[in-house]
């Protein structure tokens, strides 16, 4: 599904830009801009559909979505209603006018998590009422104030990294992995260049990473959070992902064979518990998140 360029309003006179919106329903079209926004949903419900995955969003979800992550927000209409939708969205380029702030010593880790965030986040549940707050008198503060209000809420959604979900899988290797981890990084490597083959094995990535099968499964798991096989999965179902939702026509068990799955049972079943749908009702959920009105 091909995505618009979109445009972001530009404000010659601010770093970051704050836009409300209350309109009958989000934008309706699958697209994508430069800046990193932060949406607050004040009232509106139904799917985010980013990139190849879907999420349901309701009122007082936060999102973080990264530069150019294609996107739409599709709105749940009720029929005998027509639906409201309120949101502020906070739209900045961390490598344009606000840069100089990320450049300082003192921002080091800031611009690190900005860095490692352009896949996205959703705000965790317990921490949406003060993000929430902190957006909304966000909105009544002007110049150095506005500011450093926001590099407030940067901070706090640094410090509070962990519990933030992420909207995309690759996630769960960026916040645990250390750079000094070099084996596990070697294995890293070799699992994202060879998921697709039938015949990779817990003997050849542990072999890459000079480790016995057992010592690597342990280390990464305690280096990465999640185990070498749901590494493994995501990566297949992410392809899977991208093939349904290609503009050429692949059946579901070519999409299984080419994404490094033996067979169709086993595809199945770890799609669905990757992505919480079947293959056949992922795309069809996909399909009409991300259709034009």
């Amino acid at each position: 599904m091909k995505s618009l360029q979109f445009s972001v309003p530009a404000d010659t006179n601010k770093s970051i830009r704050i836009q409300e919106d209350i309109m009958p329903n989000f934008y309706p079209y699958f697209h994508r801009h430069t800046e990193t926004q932060i949406m607050w949903i004040l009232k509106g419900h139904g799917t985010l559909a980013i990139e190849q995955n879907l999420f349901t969003f309701e009122e007082g979800d936060i999102f973080y979505l990264g530069a150019n992550q294609s996107h739409v927000f599709r709105g749940d209409v009720d029929k005998n209603e027509k639906q409201k939708v309120h949101s502020i969205s906070i739209f900045f380029d961390p490598h344009k006018k606000i840069a100089a702030f990320f450049h300082l010593p003192e921002f080091e880790e800031l611009k690190n998590f900005i860095d490692t965030s352009g896949v996205g986040f959703k705000v965790a549940s317990k921490l949406k009422i003060n993000v929430g707050e902190s957006i909304a008198a966000l909105q009544k503060t002007k110049g150095i104030d506005q500011i450093i209000d926001f590099i407030r809420i940067l901070n706090h959604l640094m410090q509070n990294r962990h519990l933030n979900i992420p909207l995309s899988s690759e996630k769960n290797l960026l916040n645990h992995i250390s750079d000094t981890d070099k084996r596990i990084i070697d294995a890293q490597t070799f699992i994202k260049k060879n998921f697709a083959q039938h015949k990779l094995t817990l003997n050849n990535i542990a072999k890459e990473a000079c480790m016995t099968p057992q010592a690597f499964c342990r280390s990464f798991k305690k280096r990465t959070g999640i185990t070498y096989i749901e590494y493994l999965n995501e990566l297949r179902v992410q392809r899977a992902c991208r093939l349904l939702t290609s503009s050429n026509m692949y059946n579901i068990s070519s999409v299984a064979f080419n994404s490094g799955f033996n067979s169709l049972t086993n595809f199945n079943r770890v799609f669905k518990s990757v992505m919480k749908y079947s293959p056949k009702e992922y795309l069809k959920h996909y399909k009409e998140a991300t259709m034009e009105e």
